[in-house]
């Protein structure tokens, strides 16, 4: 029974020091992964997801999607106009996943200078951006 109990804590320390680890680890897939997850957690801050769900016409669907991209990317850096209650599901998300403060300001400059294509390099320039800005003291 003794060996039983151990051996249950121990497992459950192992599981908490993972996940922890796994939190904090943030790759450039990672710090993509944690953006887009916070965006689900959080959903979108404004009635562009409504239009969405409205429109056939592919174009216009990917045309509304990167909107909520870029407006959840501007939430994240707390930027003028920015939804507060969003803007706070953002941050809390985001830094919960590991992103420190210069990487979730540098969120609005990569997210719209991510293209063609969204998340084709996003955590590259999260990480290069934010050492950029972390080293000028911006």
């Amino acid at each position: 029974m003794k060996r039983m109990g151990i051996a249950l804590i121990a497992l459950g320390l192992m599981l908490t020091s993972v996940s922890l680890s796994y939190a904090k680890d943030l790759t450039t897939t990672g710090l993509e992964e944690a953006f887009i997850d916070a965006v689900g957690t959080c959903g979108p801050s404004s009635t562009v997801a409504g239009s969405l769900g409205k429109s056939t016409d592919p174009a216009v669907k990917i045309a509304l999607r990167d909107a909520l991209i870029v407006e959840a990317a501007d939430d994240a850096a707390d930027v003028p106009g920015a939804n507060a209650a969003h803007a706070a599901c953002m941050k809390k998300e985001l830094t919960g996943r590991g992103y420190t403060s210069t990487q979730e300001a540098a969120l609005p400059y990569c997210v719209k200078h991510d293209w063609p294509d969204p998340f084709s390099s996003l955590g590259n320039c999260i990480k290069n951006h934010g050492r950029l800005e972390g080293a000028l003291g911006k």
